[in-house]
């Protein structure tokens, strides 16, 4: 099945719901906000850029339909499970991180400690 990442108008910004807007937060660090990515009209370009350079195919719904197909080379399946993934890592570092905000000081310094001790090994 083809995926495309659709691109839809809405007065001056444009936007993506769903899985697109999780690729979109993943390749420019937009943010989703009730699972939309939202970007004003001058960074359209950059959107596309992004999405050619990486061979995902997309739709812009605005005034005339642009569609972009890489037909076999498409990555859209590939750069949504990266998404994903990401996405998954960053909510298992935010949960450590709250842990760590309510831990007393003897304790946080014996997880810095080990982490320090791991990560510079």
């Amino acid at each position: 099945m083809k995926k495309f990442l659709v691109i839809h108008k809405n007065s001056l910004f444009y936007d993506v719901y769903g899985d697109d807007a999780v690729i979109l937060h993943y390749l420019l660090d937009y943010k989703i906000i009730k699972g939309r990515v939202g970007f004003p009209e001058n960074a359209k370009l950059k959107v596309v850029n992004m999405l050619e350079e990486k061979k995902i195919n997309y739709k812009i719904v605005d005034e005339e339909e642009v569609c972009k197909d890489f037909k076999n080379l498409n990555q859209y399946n590939t750069y949504l499970i990266k998404s994903e993934d990401k996405i998954k890592l960053n909510l298992r570092v935010e949960n450590i991180l709250k842990k760590m905000e309510e831990m007393d000081s003897n304790s946080l310094y014996e997880v810095l400690e080990k982490i320090e001790s791991f990560i510079y090994e």
